[in-house]
């Protein structure tokens, strides 16, 4: 498995989870009123976790947040 692709799926990973959080905020502060039926309910936080796994793959895959690379010191040594 390549760096790139472990840090775009940690980065869905972890965008998921906060999407999932933002989706249950918005239904708590809507309350029991302003959500139609649990059809409703559960469209929005799975499109919540959905916007947040696509957000955290993105910024995951650029390496936002990723480890810097370090290139070996026989590396350096061969190219020079």
């Amino acid at each position: 498995m390549s760096e790139e692709l472990r840090n775009a799926l940690n980065g869905a990973a972890g965008g998921t989870v906060i999407g999932l959080l933002f989706g249950a905020a918005v239904l708590g502060t809507m309350g029991m009123a302003g959500i139609p039926g649990i059809f409703e309910a559960v469209l929005l936080l799975s499109c919540a976790a959905l916007g947040g796994a696509m957000f955290g793959a993105i910024v995951g895959s650029t390496g936002l947040f990723a480890r810097k690379r370090t290139v070996p010191e026989a590396t350096r040594k061969a190219a020079a």
